[in-house]
């Protein structure tokens, strides 16, 4: 008797479960079905998969779990889909993944979507939200990965966001978020990744910024209106790859401390016209380096020539400085594909070796300095040399007819020189020719 009472209320159980699990499922499938038919969509991408004969786990952009076939997961990035969004969106309780990025979405993010507390990522990048950035997604315990980049959102950047200690990737790139960037951000210590390249924030970054954010790989402020110094303690950031700070008004020195981020891959710090000093010779230590980029920087002195020993190098710009000395040798660099050196206070010969069978270089910017000599006949072994331009200078000489066995170059400026020989003419004439046939 007491075995049958026992079977008889789990059975109940099940029942009652089985149409709470029911329940749940019909709700997932009407939040989803509210969000379609407020969702303007020009291909009937929804209209015609979206049915409501069909599972919810079968349409396009849906994926549900194992166990209770609940919505987990949607992904409707790239669909031209357009509107506000839906606010029964929250109601999809066991979302994990939401991505309705590169959309045409308008308006303020519903308080509703604060529901979603299993929601690791959150992607809505590249649409038309406006208003502030909610206080309310700092209550999403759960969130890894949070995609804001490319809307018109206004304001600060809400302090609540790093309330959340398993926060991994910000990217705020490209809104119109102002004020200074709060001293939260930098104690978070899952941060991997900080984005929040053009807007208009303002401020100094913290002098102990680097001091609780161990994992950090990638630190994008550019374009911005930060000011003050880089902090000294930026070496402690030491997993960073990316470092970019360009588009600033940074001053002071370069800090000769990121000489210490061995890991470092891309180094952009130009357009900060208040630096001071020189390069620093520590950069010379980053054997991971494959992009510099520190233009119009107000820099001085000598370029060190341990830079020219970072064999991974493709892209190394130091451009409207106003740096002296000679022109470090470059040809033991293979993968350097852009040399841009333009507008500075260089001065002596060229690089009698300018190029290598390894040499992989296409794009070489030295105008605008006080260069003299003659152009080393080297010149040849630049079999992907598509670009030169060594004009207002001080060269002379006759111009190599090697220049015109090098098939890949494409431009050629020698202005402002004082070159001599018949070659000269009949390079000028070559462009010319080529200019006014093909404009």
């Amino acid at each position: 008797m007491e075995g049958s009472i026992i079977s008889f209320l789990l059975s109940i159980l099940l029942l009652s479960s089985f149409g709470l699990s029911l329940n749940s499922i019909i709700t997932d499938k009407d939040s989803l079905m509210s969000f379609k038919h407020s969702t303007s969509d020009p291909y009937s991408i929804l209209s015609t998969n979206w049915s409501q004969n069909t599972s919810v786990c079968d349409w396009i952009g849906v994926s549900c779990g194992l166990k209770h076939r609940r919505v987990i997961a949607l992904n409707l990035s790239g669909y031209d889909l357009a509107g506000t969004v839906a606010p029964h969106l929250g109601n999809l309780t066991f979302l994990r993944y939401l991505d309705i990025s590169f959309n045409s979405f308008t308006g303020i993010l519903p308080f509703e979507l604060s529901k979603l507390r299993r929601l690791k990522v959150m992607n809505l990048g590249t649409n038309s939200y406006t208003g502030e950035i909610p206080t309310w997604l700092g209550s999403l315990s759960q969130l890894e990965e949070l995609y804001l980049y490319n809307n018109t959102f206004l304001g600060t950047i809400p302090t609540s966001l790093f309330n959340n200690s398993n926060l991994q990737i910000l990217a705020l790139n490209d809104n119109q978020l102002s004020g200074p960037i709060p001293h939260g951000m930098f104690n978070v210590s899952s941060i991997r990744e900080i984005r929040i390249r053009n807007n208009s924030l303002s401020g100094w970054l913290p002098n102990e910024m680097c001091n609780n954010i161990p994992n950090i790989k990638i630190l994008s402020l550019s374009y911005n209106r930060l000011e003050g110094h880089i902090p000294s303690n930026i070496w402690k950031c030491r997993p960073l790859e990316i470092l970019s700070l360009s588009f600033n008004n940074f001053s002071g020195n370069i800090p000769h401390e990121i000489g210490r981020l061995t890991m470092l891959t891309y180094l952009y710090l130009g357009y900060n016209n208040g630096f001071r000093g020189g390069v620093p010779l520590e950069i010379g230590n980053l054997t991971r380096l494959e992009r510099v980029n520190i233009d119009s920087a107000s820099l001085t002195g000598d370029i060190p020539s341990s830079i020219f020993n970072i064999s991974s190098l493709t892209f190394l710009s130091f451009s409207d400085n106003s740096l002296s000395g000679s022109i470090p040798t470059f040809h033991n660099l293979p993968m350097l594909e852009k040399l841009y050196l333009y507008n500075n206070k260089f001065t002596g010969w060229l690089p009698s070796i300018m190029c290598n069978n390894k040499s992989s270089i296409k794009e070489v910017y030295l105008s605008e300095n006080q260069l003299e000599g003659n152009i080393p006949p080297n010149i040849l072994s630049c079999k992907h040399l598509e670009l030169l331009d060594l004009s207002q200078n001080n060269l002379r000489g006759n111009i190599p007819r090697a220049i015109g066995n090098t098939s890949m170059l494409r431009e050629l400026y020698l202005a402002f020189n004082n070159f001599t020989g018949i070659f000269l003419y009949m390079i000028i004439f070559v462009f010319l020719f080529y200019i006014t046939l093909f404009g």
